[in-house]
C-alpha cells in the first residue's frame, strides 16, 4: 500500500509478456469490446429467437467478465473473453 491506504491494481502479465505487449493486448480488448457493442446495436432492433437471446445474454456477460478482468490487471483473460464476445456477436449480425 501507498501512503494514501490503497492498494495499486496488479498486472498479470502472462509469461513473456512485456508491458508494452500488456498495453498493446489491452488497446485490443477495447477494440474488441467496442466492435461487440456495435454488433448487439446492429441486432438490437431484429426480432431475436430465444436462442439467439441466449447468445446476446452469454455476450453480455463476456463482456462484463472481460471488464472486471481487465480492472484485476488479467490481460490475457480480458483479451479471450472479449474474443469470445466478438465471435458470437459477428454470428448474430450474420444470422
Amino acid at each position: 500500500m501507498r501512503n494514501g491506504g490503497t492498494v495499486d491494481p496488479v498486472v498479470q502479465l502472462a509469461p513473456g509478456m512485456s508491458a508494452e505487449q500488456a498495453s498493446s493486448q489491452r488497446q485490443n480488448t477495447t477494440q474488441l469490446l467496442a466492435a461487440t457493442d456495435d454488433n448487439l446495436k446492429q441486432i438490437a432492433s431484429r426480432q431475436l429467437s430465444s436462442t439467439q437471446q441466449d447468445s446476446v445474454s452469454q455476450i453480455r456477460k463476456y463482456m462484463e467478465q472481460a471488464n472486471a478482468a481487465e480492472k484485476a490487471g488479467d490481460v490475457q483473460r480480458a483479451h479471450n473473453l472479449a474474443s469470445k464476445a466478438l465471435l458470437l456477436s459477428d454470428d448474430l449480425v450474420k444470422h
